[in-house]
């Protein structure tokens, strides 16, 4: 109500005025100022609600995507950190398993070197036998040689290599 009395005391003036000047520029404005008053009447509630809630969706969606970018920042930290758990878990793995070949490679040495020790040891046993073996089948074969044209009894051989021993 306010705004038409308003828009009528304007209106008042504006034909005080159109005396003076002579064109028709004051009644047009008037007309206007009338039309727009009474499109303000008619829609002018209509347009702030509209524009009231267009502001409340365009904030409550603001909030979302908000809320949202918390959400993923969030998500974020807490997948770089699992990240970095799990680089440090890759990192320890590969420690234990250096330390772990380590240790196998070390073992893998130690036996062999028990085993060549048992080997070396057989084969200074077998040598041993075989250097016996071969001295008594020499010592047999020169008997043998010795003893064909000399005709002893093998107790009196057996007395022979006794003494000489």
């Amino acid at each position: 109500m306010k705004k038409l009395l308003l828009i009528g005391i304007l209106s008042v003036f504006a034909f005080a005025n159109e005396a003076a000047s002579g064109t028709d520029i004051v009644p047009r404005v008037i007309n206007f100022l009338i039309f727009a008053a009474i499109l303000w009447y008619l829609v002018g509630n209509k347009a702030i609600a509209f524009f009231r809630n267009r502001k409340e969706e365009i904030a409550n969606k603001f909030q979302k995507v908000e809320n949202e970018l918390k959400a993923a920042k969030q998500k974020k930290e807490e997948l770089q950190a699992t990240l970095e758990e799990a680089e440090i878990k890759a990192k320890e793995i590969v420690e234990d398993a250096k330390k772990e070949a380590e240790f196998i490679y070390n073992k893998i040495i130690e036996e062999t070197k028990e085993e060549l020790a048992i080997l070396e040891k057989h084969f200074e046993e077998a040598k041993v036998n075989e250097i016996r073996k071969a001295k008594k089948e020499a010592v047999k074969a020169f008997l043998e040689n010795v003893l064909k044209d000399v005709h002893l009894s093998s107790e009196d051989a057996a007395k022979l290599v006794l003494k000489v021993a």
